[in-house]
């Protein structure tokens, strides 16, 4: 068994996991590996599959889950850990490509708006704003390749 820490959003979790060949327990969930590709991994969670597109970045592992996109560097306990979902900023969560940017500077925003579509690992991902406010800037063009990390829509 393998202990890890696990931060999503400001919340903690202490995570032990059990592995037996390709499943993998944690709590109640069983997490089983069905196929694993590229970009993509096809598991079943809790006996449904689910494919899962993925970038691995050095220890960071950006992925889409069921409707969310999440960062994830998850180490063992007593080692730092952190991770990010979508929603705790405007950066883009993997590399990618700005399609359409929904707001410009000065408009005024609400928690949950989107702000811009990017298309990564040939899906479309809604970046929303992460608290409600104006735009005081736009770091990225219609068209533009962006990396993770980088604050694409200041929100005042």
């Amino acid at each position: 068994m393998s202990e890890k820490i696990i931060t999503i959003g400001d919340a903690q979790h202490e995570v032990a996991i059990e592995r037996d060949g390709a499943i993998f327990r944690t709590g109640e969930h069983a997490i089983e590996i069905v196929a694993m590709r590229a970009e993509e991994l096809e598991a079943r969670v809790d006996g449904r599959i689910h494919v899962i597109p993925f970038v691995l970045q050095g220890t960071t592992i950006h992925f889409a889950f069921d409707g969310d996109i999440y960062f994830a560097d998850v180490t063992d306990k007593g080692a730092r850990a952190k991770a990010r979902h979508r929603e705790q900023t405007t950066s883009a969560p993997m590399p990618g490509v700005v399609l359409k940017l929904l707001v410009k500077q000065g408009d005024a925003v609400t928690k949950g708006q989107p702000v811009l579509i990017l298309e990564a690992m040939k899906m479309e991902h809604q970046i929303v704003a992460p608290k409600d406010g104006t735009v005081d800037a736009i770091n990225c063009a219609e068209g533009e390749l962006v990396q993770p990390g980088v604050e694409l829509v200041k929100i005042a």
